[in-house]
């Protein structure tokens, strides 16, 4: 364990004395945090760390920024950095991968999961803040420094689950009522329409009752991510909104 914490530090040295090196280097590197996946079961949540590059990686290392008191870091793991072998470690705040035999992680022209971060509550409620990432630092083959660009922070404030169109915490039939009575009887709309968005075609309709029954009752496919069990936040863009989903939130 030693020997491996001493490793760590002496390739962070590395990597953060190459950012005062003259030589210009060519490519770019971009991060962003995904959505925030929260297991009340365990009590803990994960969101994956997105990157494209076009220019190979041997070395990493960036800080996660949860702006809640109660956020707590707990590790990062696998994600492209774990399936190419690298070390992974985690501090307070930081997150640090590198390959002792440089393998390079390509360039990649697409989003892709860099690693995956776990984080937990000192609360054991779930995670409500934005997650953003700073002072991230890459490495390319000759320990220089790769031009780095941070996307925008995940806000944990529209977490809901889907299928949940009542926001009772449980998808079952009430679910289905309740939309059949908003679209057709005038009943009260959903706090958190994305939730009632069950198959997430960016609006609510019957479509969506159609769906719910046949996932409740013929074996039909789950509402889509972030599902009817954990929190999680929508992944696809639309003119949907969740104000209140005060069980996740």
């Amino acid at each position: 364990m030693r020997r491996r914490i001493l490793t760590l530090l002496l390739f962070m040295i590395t990597i953060l004395v190459s950012t005062d090196r003259a030589v210009a280097q060519s490519g770019e590197v971009m991060i962003e945090p995904g959505p925030l996946v929260w297991d009340s079961a365990s009590g803990t949540g994960v969101f994956p760390v997105f990157f494209t590059n076009d220019v190979a990686i041997v070395g990493f290392q960036f800080d996660v920024i949860l702006d809640s008191p109660t956020g707590v870091l707990d590790e990062a793991c696998c994600g492209v950095a774990g399936s190419l072998g690298y070390d992974i470690g985690s501090g307070s705040t930081t997150i640090l991968g590198f390959s002792i035999t440089l393998t390079p992680i390509p360039p990649v022209p697409t989003p892709q999961t860099l690693v995956e971060v776990t984080i937990s509550t000192t609360d054991g409620l779930p995670y409500d803040g934005t997650i953003c990432l700073e002072a991230a630092v890459f490495s390319d083959l000759n320990a220089n420094a790769i031009p780095t660009t941070i996307g925008p922070c995940w806000d944990g404030g529209s977490q809901f689950r889907r299928g949940d169109c009542n926001t009772d915490q449980t998808f079952n039939l009430a679910d289905v009522i309740f939309q059949l009575a908003f679209l057709f009887t005038a009943g009260p709309a959903s706090s958190c329409q994305d939730a009632c968005d069950t198959n997430d075609d960016g609006s609510e309709n019957l479509g969506d009752a159609v769906y719910s029954l046949a996932a409740l009752f013929s074996g039909g496919p789950s509402p889509v991510a972030p599902g009817p069990v954990n929190c999680g936040m929508d992944a696809t863009t639309d003119a949907l909104d969740c104000e209140n989903y005060v069980n996740c939130n």
